[in-house]
């Protein structure tokens, strides 16, 4: 139990750090939106790659714990698979950069909502915060899926909100379930805590 206790603590460490990462490239991309597209797709697949070797790890750590791990190999697997396609083929990686970002956004997104569920179901009064959050992030997403913008700068600058919104949709998430966790005392309740960013 204090091994356990431990290596969900260290999860939620890194959960943060993912999620900061991911806002800090939200406001670079938003204050500075004329940067180098290539320079994005460099600093999104090391992201990328980062947040897929702990989903890998975790899973194989935590996976068996609670049953919101068990998609955590796939999609670890795949933001790994997404981080090298941006860091060798930048260039080609740009016209899919979009997409990419919007299906990440998207899952990012239900699992937010999925959080919300479960903090509502234990009684934490904030739980329509990640509620409001997560519809907002898939709102998101799907824009950037199908780009309705006009120009380089303003879809650099909507991509960069739409990363800030995620990175606050994964701390607030991480804020929501340990208070519930707390609270109820639950130990399965945590298990859904640390998910990617």
């Amino acid at each position: 139990m204090v091994m356990e206790k431990k290596s969900l603590k260290t999860y939620k460490t890194w959960a943060i750090v993912l999620a900061v990462v991911t806002m800090v490239l939200g406001l670079v991309m938003v204050f500075w939106p004329g940067i180098s597209a290539v320079a994005i797709c460099y600093l999104m697949g090391a992201v990328c790659i980062a947040a897929g070797i702990y989903e890998i790890i975790r899973y194989f750590d935590l996976g068996l714990i609670g049953v919101l791990f068990r998609y955590d190999l796939f999609l670890g697997i795949m933001s790994v698979l997404a981080g090298v396609l941006l860091l060798l083929h930048p260039n080609g990686a740009l016209v899919i950069l979009p997409v990419i970002l919007g299906f990440y956004i998207i899952l990012a997104s239900v699992f937010s909502i999925q959080i919300s569920t479960e903090a509502r179901h234990f009684g934490f009064s904030g739980w329509w915060g990640a509620l409001l959050l997560g519809i907002a992030g898939a709102v998101l997403g799907v824009l950037m899926i199908f780009d309705p913008f006009k120009g380089a700068k303003a879809l650099m600058i909507f991509t960069g909100t739409s990363l800030l919104v995620t990175g606050v949709e994964s701390i607030y998430a991480i804020v929501c379930i340990s208070k519930v966790f707390r609270s109820s005392g639950h130990q399965q309740i945590i298990d859904a805590t640390w998910h990617e960013i």
